[in-house]
C-alpha cells in the first residue's frame, strides 16, 4: 500500500478511537461539563461532522481537508498521480506540506523538444528539503533534483532542468526528504505552516535566461551566441542533441583575464552523456574536452581566458548518438578579470618584443612582484618578461596550476643584461620553492618560459608564473 494511504489511514483510525473514548469518558454521572470536548452521538459511533467540503476547513492554504468522516485533517487533493494538479508553463503555484511524508503530485500536456524548469523556494529551508522528480505518462522515472547545498552564497532551493522526449503527458513529484538523494537515511521532517513552499514552472525561451539554445546551430558559423556577460549573474543555456549525431555550437564572448566557467545539471534524465569540446575562436584549437559535466570540481571547466573575442563549445553526445531523448543543460559564469592575474600578449618571443613587467615598488616597500597567465601555443613559443634590477636585488620565480588541469611542463632560464642565457630550469610541480631564486646584476634581465618539450603546443597548455623582486636582497 503507498505511504500515504497508510499515513491517512492511520490518520482515520486515530481520530475515530480518540473520538469513542471521549465520547465514553463524557457520559460518565462525575465528568465535568467541557464545551470544547467533542460530542460523540447517542449510543457512539463516529463523531460529529464539523465540515461538508474542504473549502468548510483551511483547504485554501494547502493544510486541511475535509475527510470521510466529516473532519478538518492536515492534507491537499494532489496526492497521487490521479489527483495531480494540472500546471502549465508559466504557472506559479503556492502550497505546503502537510501532512508529514505528504507527497504532492503535479501533472503537465508537454510538446517533444521542449525545455523546461522547475523551481520549488521553501518558505523556510531549514525546515524544508524539497525533491522533485520527474515521470513519463507510464509512471517511469526521468530524473530529479534534490535541494543540496552546492556553495554557501546560493539558497538550497530545487532547480529541476529537464526536457520532454515526446508528445504526451508527464508528471513530477515534489515532497520533503532532508538530503533524500546523498543520505537516504535522514529522518523526514514534520508538516504545517512552516513547511510552505513556492513552485514554478516555466519553458526556456531563445532570449531568455535560462537560454534554449535553438536551431540551426550544426555549423561553428551559425554558433549561437551565449551573452554571458556580467560577473555577478549565473546563466544557463540548454538545448536538445537530435537527430542522432547532432552538434550544437555556441559561442561565448569574452575578455582577457576573465576566467571562464562551465558546469553541467546532473539528473536532468538526458539518454546520453553530453561531451563539450571547448575551443579558441577558430573553432578548431582545442581548450579542452569535458565529458559529463557535473557540479563536481573534477568534472567543470575553469577556463583561463588569454584573448578577446569569443571561446567555442562544441556540445555533442559523447556516444556519437542522439534524439529528442538527448539533452544537455550548461551552466555558466565568469570570474572577473579584476581578480585575476595579467595575461601575456603575443608576440613577445624576441628581445625586442618581451613584455616590460614594470615591477615597482611601494613607498617603503623592498618586495615586487607580477603575476602572469601564459601559454606555449605554438611548437617551440618562448614567452619573454623583461625586467630592470638593480646590482644584489634577488630574483624569484615560480608557477602554479591555474586550476585549469592543464598539460604544460614549464621550464624557465634567465637572460642576463649580456645577453647571456642560462640553463632551462624545470618545474617540478611537487615543489613549493621558487624555480628560480638569483642575485641580479645591474640592467635589463629577461625571464623566459617555454616547455620542456620543444615540439609540445596546444590552446591548453597553461601556465601561471609569479615573479618577485626584492631589492637589495
Amino acid at each position: 500500500m503507498p505511504l500515504h494511504s497508510l499515513s491517512r489511514q492511520r490518520t482515520r483510525w486515530l481520530l475515530l478511537t480518540l473520538a469513542l473514548g471521549l465520547g465514553l469518558w463524557g457520559c460518565g454521572d462525575e465528568a465535568e461539563e467541557d464545551d470544547d470536548a467533542p460530542v460523540a452521538p447517542p449510543g457512539g459511533g463516529e463523531p460529529e461532522a464539523v465540515c461538508d467540503e474542504d473549502l468548510d476547513c483551511d483547504y485554501e492554504s494547502g493544510l486541511e481537508i475535509c475527510d470521510e468522516l466529516g473532519q478538518c485533517v492536515e492534507g491537499d487533493r494532489n496526492n497521487f498521480p490521479d489527483e495531480a494538479q494540472l500546471i502549465e508553463y508559466g504557472d506559479t503555484v503556492q502550497l505546503h506540506i502537510a501532512p508529514a511524508d505528504d507527497v504532492d503530485w503535479f501533472r503537465f500536456y508537454g510538446t517533444v523538444g521542449d525545455l523546461f524548469l522547475v523551481t520549488a523556494d521553501a518558505e523556510d529551508s531549514e525546515s524544508l528539503d524539497t525533491v522533485i522528480v520527474y515521470y513519463d505518462g507510464n509512471g517511469d522515472e526521468i530524473g530529479y533534483n534534490d535541494n543540496y547545498s552546492r556553495v554557501p552564497s546560493v539558497e538550497p532551493n530545487s532547480r529541476f532542468y529537464s526536457a520532454v522526449p515526446s508528445t504526451d503527458l508527464y508528471y513530477f513529484s515534489l515532497e520533503d526528504r532532508r538530503s533524500w538523494a546523498n543520505d537516504p537515511s535522514v529522518v523526514v521532517p514534520g508538516s504545517g505552516d512552516d513547511r510552505q513552499y513556492t513552485l514554478s514552472f516555466s519553458q526556456l525561451g531563445s532570449e531568455s535566461n535560462p537560454m534554449h539554445v535553438g536551431e540551426p546551430n550544426d555549423q561553428l558559423e551559425d554558433a549561437v551566441v551565449w551573452g554571458v556577460d556580467e560577473y555577478a549573474v549565473n546563466y544557463t543555456a540548454g538545448g536538445t542533441l537530435a537527430p542522432s549525431k547532432d552538434r550544437d555550437w555556441i559561442s561565448v564572448p569574452v575578455i582577457s583575464s576573465e576566467v571562464l566557467r562551465l558546469y553541467g545539471f546532473p539528473n536532468s534524465g538526458s539518454a546520453g552523456t553530453t561531451r563539450v569540446n571547448v575551443y579558441l575562436e577558430d573553432g578548431e584549437s582545442l581548450i579542452q574536452t569535458y565529458d559529463g559535466m557535473n557540479w563536481e570540481t573534477e568534472t567543470r571547466a575553469w577556463i583561463p581566458v588569454l584573448e578577446t573575442g569569443f571561446y567555442m563549445l562544441e556540445v555533442l553526445d559523447a556516444g556519437d548518438s542522439g534524439g529528442f531523448d538527448h539533452w544537455y543543460f550548461l551552466h555558466a559564469a565568469k570570474n572577473n578579470p579584476a581578480d585575476m592575474p595579467a595575461v601575456e600578449v603575443e608576440p613577445n618571443e624576441t628581445t625586442e618584443t618581451a613584455m616590460a613587467l614594470g615591477l615597482s615598488f611601494s613607498s617603503g616597500e623592498s618586495v615586487a612582484q607580477a603575476t602572469y597567465w601564459g601559454r606555449i601555443g605554438s611548437a617551440g613559443d618562448q614567452d619573454r618578461y623583461s625586467l630592470e634590477a638593480e646590482s644584489g636585488d634577488v630574483l624569484d620565480v615560480s608557477f602554479a596550476s591555474t586550476l585549469h588541469g592543464e598539460t604544460t611542463a614549464p621550464q624557465v632560464h634567465l637572460i642576463n643584461p649580456e645577453g647571456e642565457a642560462g640553463d632551462p630550469l624545470p618545474w617540478d610541480m611537487a615543489a613549493e620553492s621558487p624555480v628560480v631564486s638569483q642575485e641580479l646584476s645591474s640592467g635589463t634581465w629577461q625571464v623566459v618560459v617555454s616547455d620542456v618539450d620543444e615540439q609540445a603546443s596546444a590552446a591548453n597548455r597553461y601556465y601561471e608564473v609569479t615573479i618577485i623582486l626584492t631589492r637589495g636582497g
